[in-house]
């Protein structure tokens, strides 16, 4: 069974959440959802990583799925959200995930 999501779990300590920005250069939105992460960052266990949409990775998200502009917020993997992004509805994300986590 090939399950990129396991796979990548079993490799990241626990507690951590995986979260991956696709961004743009001087876009206002990506800024603000940066800043947004390294606040909750001061919260929550996250591993950011930024993608410029430009970079084959970027790219590829943006293609696979179908988002009118940055940024791309994915959370362990999973599609969170894109262009504005609200903080509260991060927050009650990362709020699930980290209880998830520290139950298993």
């Amino acid at each position: 069974m090939n399950n990129p999501t396991l796979s990548r779990s079993a490799t990241r300590p626990a507690g951590l959440i995986d979260v991956v920005v696709v961004t743009a250069p001087n876009c206002h939105f990506c800024a603000d959802a940066k800043a947004i992460l390294a606040e909750l960052a001061q919260q929550y266990r996250l591993r950011t990583r930024e993608v410029d949409l430009a970079d084959p990775e970027g790219t590829a998200l943006v293609r696979r799925l179908r988002v009118p502009f940055p940024p791309i917020v994915m959370i362990d993997g999973t599609f969170f959200g894109h262009g504005r992004i609200s903080r509260r509805k991060l927050e009650a994300t990362l709020a699930r995930r980290a209880h998830r986590t520290a139950d298993s």
